[in-house]
């Protein structure tokens, strides 16, 4: 069998479109080579292979030119093509109809390469051909020097490195990854570009701590345009410089961050609220004084008066409205109002509040004897075939109400710590008692997959929702209670009927979740419940989880919503800015912080140890680990 090395360095191939063939088998076999070069497949096949290629075909003989530059532009044409495809099946409508024009224009153009290639039909002479070939070599050649193709393979190693993997996994197939490893190694196929455009969409799915803010630093130092899309609001913070927001169907632009963002917009309502109060309350005494001066001219028969009164009303009718504008000057109306007006003054906009997201979370019922609800006392675990101990001489404890949130690298540990927790897993050493009582809810980090087994995607929500509550719980509801309650997670109407393989990956965490908290558990165990959801739905889920009296466990590398629901830090981060400080303290009034509880570090070595600065004091570990570790 030809290996991908040497379907580089063959020399006795009789044509470069046999050269071309070999590397279409290699890569027909993507999945069974190393993470490291399938990360390189990108640059490889749509960058070195066309080199290689036209490099051979120019040194060999002018013949050859032409088969090898068609070969390419069918090979172009084809991805173009595949491209093409995937948008027609997506749009409808007058854009759909659009996409279907260019995906005839691209299978004519791919019919026409592949007819002239099978007949050896250029169009045109070998000479004419040869200077468009050197001209798409140079410009290829060009592409490699922007790329920094020397040192692609370090760099590929340093960006895999950054992203959480080992050197172990660099090395392994890449085939036996997890489809969260795979997605780390698609982002970093896409930060191996480097593009002009960088778009991301939830970069940060699947990454622990250590990666996100290694990748967060890597962002902030390369020159692309970055597009992000995710849901963790510190990195967000982090990377952002321009927020765009999307509401009502329409674009805003704001300079600045998403929590930045939401200050100014919130500051600006307030002042906006507080200068319709004043206006409204000037106006009445304008309409006051208009009554008494109506009534004084009436009287008297004072003509002067009566003026007076006939001004005040059409500036009311007319040119009543914003004093000031954005700037913080004298509104004037050939300055501050573009285009056709019918008053001579423009009204106080007040932007509607978006409707917060609710996620309903019964409280569970007193325990009848106090108590811990679970206590482990030096416990260790050792998966089997293992050499290294999992876990080592772990105590902890949860009591009735507590909040305990447990972070650390992927694979050292959280969720093998939840399972012993739980009963799940039995510890080789030390002991683990439970309350006789406690009922627990378990939310599984891979609950959107097992949703997304063929077992269950042709059920609907609600009737999985009803079978599991009756085979895990022993709880019968009727219909009408189980659409009321998966309505209230936001599955109404018809979503709560279709089959689960239609739903969105938010919308089956709120299955999940609604299936674990309606028996109304004592200890809740969240393990990354908030992958798939939104930003306003974590918010939703943040003052639910504070209202919460039962107990609860929390694993995640969202680091705002753990400071949230384990420390009781406020949900808009505060300011360093006075007056936005003392804005702050006024909103703080109206947030309930919830029971404050501890955060853990998990491992490495097995080992996990309560930290007393939280959140702040992990972010600490890792960055100095990340040091240790040469991760920039």
């Amino acid at each position: 069998m030809t290996t991908k090395k040497e379907a580089y360095t063959t020399q006795n191939l009789q044509s470069p479109n046999e050269l071309s063939k070999v590397t279409f088998v290699v890569r027909g076999r993507w999945k069974n080579i190393s993470v490291c070069p399938y990360t390189l497949t990108f640059i490889e096949w749509h960058v070195m292979n066309p080199v290689i290629v036209l490099s051979k075909a120019l040194e060999s003989s002018t013949s050859v030119v032409p088969e090898a530059l068609f070969s390419i532009r069918l090979k172009r044409a084809r991805d173009e093509l595949d491209e093409a495809r995937k948008i027609a099946q997506r749009r409808s409508g007058a854009r759909g109809a659009e996409a279907r024009k260019q995906l005839l224009k691209a299978e004519a153009t791919v019919a026409e390469y592949e007819e002239r290639l099978s007949n050896s039909d250029w169009g045109t002479d070998d000479t004419q051909l040869s200077l468009e070939a050197n001209e798409l070599l140079s410009s290829i050649q060009h592409t490699l020097d922007s790329l920094d193709a020397d040192s692609t393979e370090a760099r590929a190693r340093s960006i895999l490195l950054g992203l959480g993997f080992t050197q172990e996994q660099l090395d392994a197939k890449y085939k036996t990854l997890s489809g969260g490893w795979r997605s780390r190694c698609t982002l970093a196929k896409a930060l191996l570009q480097k593009p002009d455009l960088l778009m991301l969409d939830e970069p940060t799915n699947y990454l622990d701590i250590m990666s996100v803010i290694w990748l967060q630093n890597y962002l902030n130092t390369i020159d692309s345009t970055i597009l992000v899309i995710a849901h963790d609001r510190e990195f967000l913070d982090a990377v952002s410089q321009e927020t765009i927001r999307l509401r009502n169907k329409t674009l805003s632009y704001f300079d600045g961050n998403l929590t930045e963002l939401e200050r100014h917009a919130r500051l600006e309502r307030k002042g906006k609220i507080r200068q319709q109060e004043a206006l409204d309350k000037k106006r009445s005494a304008i309409e006051k004084s208009i009554e008494l001066g109506a009534k004084t001219a009436r009287k008297t028969g004072d003509e002067n008066r009566a003026r007076m009164v006939k001004s005040r009303q059409k500036k009311l009718d007319d040119r009543w409205g914003v004093e000031m504008n954005e700037k913080g000057h004298r509104f004037k109306k050939n300055r501050d109002m573009g285009g056709y007006f019918v008053t001579g003054s423009r009204a106080i906009e007040i932007e509607d509040v978006d409707k917060p997201v609710k996620v309903p979370i019964p409280d569970p019922e007193p325990m009848r004897f106090p108590g811990a609800l679970i206590s482990a006392h030096n416990i260790s675990f050792t998966y089997p075939g293992s050499k290294t101990k999992t876990l080592e001489d772990v105590t902890l404890t949860i009591h009735p109400g507590g909040r305990v949130g447990l972070m650390g690298r992927n694979g050292e540990g959280k969720s093998t710590l939840v399972k012993l927790l739980i009963g799940n897993l039995k510890p080789q050493m030390g002991t683990v008692e439970r309350h006789p009582r406690l009922r627990i809810g378990y939310f599984d980090q891979h609950a959107v997959e097992m949703l997304s087994t063929p077992e269950v995607v042709g059920a609907s929500a609600l009737g999985y929702f009803m079978a599991q509550l009756k085979e895990k719980h022993n709880i019968e509801i009727d219909e009408q209670t189980g659409r009321s309650f998966l309505g209230s997670f936001g599955l109404q109407g018809r979503t709560a009927t279709i089959p689960i393989a239609t739903l969105s990956g938010g919308q089956k965490v709120r299955v999940a979740l609604a299936l674990i908290v309606y028996p109304a558990p004592d200890l809740l165990v969240l393990d990354e419940a908030t992958t798939h959801l939104d930003k306003d739905t974590i918010v939703g889920l943040i003052r639910s989880l504070r209202r919460f009296t039962g107990a609860i466990l929390l694993v995640s590398h969202d680091r705002h919503f753990t400071r949230c629901v384990v420390e009781g830090a406020p949900i808009l981060p505060p300011s360093s800015d006075v007056e936005d400080e003392e804005d702050d303290e006024d909103e703080s009034e109206d947030e309930d912080p919830g029971n404050n509880g501890t955060v853990y570090a998990v491992g490495p070595k097995g080992k996990v140890k309560p930290l007393t600065g939280g959140v702040d004091d992990y972010v600490a570990l890792v960055e100095k680990r990340m040091k240790k570790l040469g991760l920039r």
